[in-house]
């Protein structure tokens, strides 16, 4: 992995798994529901410790809230190890752009998708990764992410 200025080759697909958001949205998602079901159940343990936590109304206090970040991050950042290295093993090359991680590869956007399938990857992708508007893993051509760096466009991000 390197922080290179990005440069993909031509005739390569990326796609885009984001590290970290801001962490102001990252504490906010904790804080206020809706919860995904995990979360509302850890904030139900947490309940039956504290008089604090309110599953019922949406009322937790900060450090529940920073138990769930700490949770959900573990998870995001074991998810997005668990991706590269398979992605590594099939020949991907892995590169920073800021806060993102690119894979990258030169195939055709249905080979690589093919081998997204093979290699049972489409799932954890779609929870790490940029989804388009088929709500398929979002390919990029080496253009939309910028030859010498810089944020892709179009794409439903996550």
């Amino acid at each position: 992995m390197s922080t290179v200025p990005l440069q993909l080759p031509m005739g390569s697909v990326a796609l885009r798994m984001r590290l970290f958001g801001p962490a102001d949205q990252e504490l906010a998602e904790t804080v206020a529901p809706p919860w995904p079901v995990w979360m509302r159940h850890l904030y139900e343990l947490h309940a039956l410790q504290s008089s604090h936590v309110d599953v019922v109304t949406g009322e937790v206090p900060v450090s529940a809230a920073l138990a769930a970040l700490q949770a959900h991050l573990a998870h995001r950042l074991g998810m997005i190890g668990f991706v590269c290295s398979h992605l590594e093993e099939m020949g991907w090359e892995i590169v920073m752009s800021g806060p993102d991680l690119i894979a990258h590869r030169v195939t055709t956007p249905g080979m690589a998708r093919d081998a997204l399938a093979t290699g049972h990857l489409e799932s954890a992708l779609l929870a790490v990764g940029d989804v388009d508007e088929r709500s398929l893993v979002r390919l990029y051509e080496p253009w939309e992410l910028g030859s010498a760096g810089g944020t892709a466009s179009g794409g439903k991000e996550r």
